[in-house]
Order: C-alpha cells, then sequence, then structure tokens
C-alpha cells in the first residue's frame, strides 16, 4: 500500500503500476487472514478466490462494494498484468481507495501475520 501511495501522490499516472500495487496489498491481506484462520491459502492472484472462505466460513462478511473491488483489482494481478489502449474505468485514486477499504477491513484481524 505504501508503494500505490507513493505512486498516486507523485505520479498518478502510473495507473497500471498502482493498480498492481493495490491488487498485490489486497492478495497479502486476504492470504495472511487465510494462514491466521487456519485455511488454505491457495497459490492464486484471483482475490474473488480467495475472499470466498473467509466468507464462507463466518470469518469476515465482504459487501457488494468489496466483491466489485476484488473483480477491478484482479484486473491488474501478475498474469493479467498488460496494458493496452482501453481508456481506464477507474482513477488512480478509485484504485487506492478500493484496497485501503481492504486494508480497513483485512489488516486488524490478520495483523499477526504482517511484519
Amino acid at each position: 500500500m505504501g508503494m500505490a501511495d507513493t505512486l498516486l501522490q507523485n505520479g498518478p499516472q502510473y495507473y497500471e503500476g498502482i493498480g498492481f500495487h493495490c491488487q498485490q496489498a489486497v492478495e497479502k491481506y486476504l492470504k495472511a487472514l487465510l494462514v491466521a484462520s487456519s485455511l488454505p491459502a491457495p497459490f492464486t492472484h484471483d482475490l474473488t478466490k480467495l475472499l470466498a472462505p473467509l466468507q464462507q466460513n463466518g470469518i469476515v462478511q465482504f459487501t457488494q462494494q468489496n466483491l466489485a473491488d476484488a473483480v477491478v483489482l484482479n484486473e491488474f494481478a501478475v498474469d493479467l498484468r498488460y496494458e493496452t489502449d482501453d481508456a481506464p474505468s477507474f482513477t488512480s485514486a478509485d484504485l487506492v481507495a478500493m484496497a485501503d477499504r481492504f486494508r480497513t477491513k483485512l489488516r486488524p484481524l490478520a495483523q499477526a501475520f504482517l511484519i
């Protein structure tokens, strides 16, 4: 999140990089919470697949907004990270806000595993 925040403050035009760092931060928060909850942390970058077991096991309830944010941030996952000529649907600040909503929800629950 630090990299995403720094890029947003100093170069919001680095949309792809900001999106990548936001996706990675959320992925790490989700995986930390899975491990903290003694659930498997699968080898995937798909945020929707990572948050599903947390919700199914009643560990955290995700809102429709969280689910929509996960879908958007998935566009920046490692295996999908290729620039296109398409105009972005969200601003760099929107991407950071999406990741920050996850940070606010997940960080306190996974704090012991975040170093």
